[in-house]
């Protein structure tokens, strides 16, 4: 089992999803792998390497590691930002060798960018958290650049356009 370091926790995985850029890094690892160094990330994924993927989860917690606020009891279900601190230097989790994913039995998370799951939302809606919110912020910033036509509202809930997540957006 993974060993949580200073500020991670440990989650025991009850449900993951596939992204789409799973799939990308998975059948176009090292063209992603050379974009990202580009951009200052040079430990993406690359066809070479073992990767366990997976960064859209809820989990319970497990166990907590040296130097956190242990801010929920051991089995509160919880969803992360799938960043990690590993010793100086983030790493994407689930897509990166030094970040295994969530494909897994149990995922290592920072402390900080997690938060508990309210308890009316099932694990395989929580599991969406990660995509929704990336969904919500293009569409906000559709609606915040200059794209407001896009977007509308309709008996509670947010359209943008043909974006595939922006239909489904409930608030």
């Amino acid at each position: 089992a993974p060993s949580p370091a200073r500020g991670q926790v440990l989650l025991n995985v009850t449900r993951t999803g596939i992204c789409g850029s799973d799939l990308h890094a998975r059948h176009h690892a090292d063209l992603v792998a050379d974009l990202a160094a580009k951009a200052g990330y040079p430990d993406c994924m690359r066809t070479d390497q073992r990767i366990v993927m997976g960064h859209e989860f809820v989990g319970t917690v497990a166990e907590y590691g040296p130097g956190c606020r242990k801010r929920w009891p051991v089995g509160t279900r919880v969803v992360s930002l799938p960043t990690l601190m590993v010793g100086s230097e983030p790493q994407l989790v689930g897509l990166s060798e030094r970040s295994p994913g969530s494909y897994a039995e149990q995922v290592l998370v920072q402390e900080s960018m997690t938060m508990p799951v309210p308890g009316k939302l099932s694990d395989e809606e929580a599991a969406l958290t990660e995509p929704m919110a990336v969904a919500r912020h293009a569409v906000d910033c559709l609606a915040h650049c200059g794209f407001s036509r896009l977007v509308r509202h309709e008996d509670d809930r947010l359209f943008a356009g043909r974006l595939a997540f922006g239909g489904v957006l409930d608030d």
